[in-house]
């Protein structure tokens, strides 16, 4: 969670210093936008595989995203977007390699734009994402199949307009999520921060 909160508290500082030029009321009615994004897991819970225990640890690694919001009004949108990315997994005292998870995830946010100016735009969002991984191997080489999952979370989000129509697309998302496999359950609960481009269309 200390990564979290260390780039919710980044992207608010970007708001304070961008939000002084962000005075006109124009919006955009919709925001297509192409992010790459890093995913790092947050879980480390035990599993036991052959009467051996050990804590299942995920590194930090790249993924990309592609989305859209539409706009209700001024205040708030309603964005879809569509993630892919891997992870690799080990256990943590045994050294024992667990492959890479290739995941897929489905997000649904409802978009709050707390300053939904021309130039700069911040935004927060409940969020709901339905994960869909690929296969994990035991220690003995056996693969694992992890099940689909849904997950539920929070994400703060903002661009910085670079005329009417390209903008820097940035923010940060946290999903609470875990991963199933038989009768056992595995934290994943990643922290994801993506930096991108987006396309406004229309104007209010």
């Amino acid at each position: 969670m200390l990564r979290a909160r260390t780039a919710l508290f980044a992207l608010a500082a970007v708001a304070v210093f961008a939000s002084a030029p962000a005075l006109a009321q124009d919006h955009p009615t919709g925001r297509l936008f192409i992010t790459v994004d890093y995913v790092a897991p947050n879980g480390d819970d035990d599993i036991t595989i052959n009467s051996v225990t050990d804590a299942v640890q995920g590194s930090d690694d790249f993924g990309y995203e592609i989305g859209y919001e539409g706009r209700f009004n001024r205040v708030f949108g309603l964005e879809g977007s569509f993630l892919a990315g891997s992870n690799d997994f080990e256990l943590d005292n045994n050294g024992g390699d667990l492959g890479s998870l290739d995941q897929r995830a489905l997000t649904l946010a409802l978009n709050f734009h707390i300053i939904p100016a021309k130039y700069f735009d911040l935004w927060l969002a409940p969020v709901a994402s339905w994960y869909s991984f690929g296969d994990l191997e035991d220690i003995n080489g056996n693969n694992i199949d992890i099940n689909d999952e849904w997950g539920y979370g929070a994400q703060l989000g903002f661009d910085i307009g670079i005329g009417k129509v390209f903008a820097i697309e940035g923010g940060v998302r946290y999903v609470k999520l875990d991963l199933s496999a038989g009768n056992q359950d595995v934290a994943f609960d990643p922290v994801i921060a993506r930096v991108g481009v987006a396309f406004r269309f229309g104007q209010h």
